[in-house]
């Protein structure tokens, strides 16, 4: 968890932090609520091992596997485009917000 702050920190616009942190935190509680779905959708197991007794097991997990491969290749695909928004986002200088009175009124 402390390297998902700290890359949001680092590439998030200043305005946006809050938001995607609290996103993050979002994101991260929702995943722990589909886990104890998903492991309250099998039954228990009624023999020596629970995948040997219930092919459920067998079917879920495939299941996940396969999404997790569908986003992986997803993923994968997307590099060169992540990869241009993070360079980008760390080679662009700070913005100076040209004050009221001028440069001159900045300097005394």
């Amino acid at each position: 968890m402390p390297i998902g702050y700290t890359m949001i920190g680092k590439l998030a616009p200043r305005q946006y932090q809050g938001a995607m942190m609290g996103s993050w935190m979002l994101v991260t509680g929702l995943a722990s609520l589909f886990a104890g779905d998903f492991s309250g959708m099998i039954p228990e197991p009624t023999g020596s091992t629970a995948f040997a007794t219930n092919s459920g097991y067998g079917k879920l997990f495939a299941e996940l596997g396969a999404g997790s491969l569908a986003v992986g290749i997803a993923l994968v695909v997307l590099i060169p485009f992540l990869r241009k928004l993070i360079t980008d986002k760390a080679e662009t200088p700070p913005v100076e917000v040209p004050t009221a009175a001028g440069p001159a009124a900045a300097a005394v």
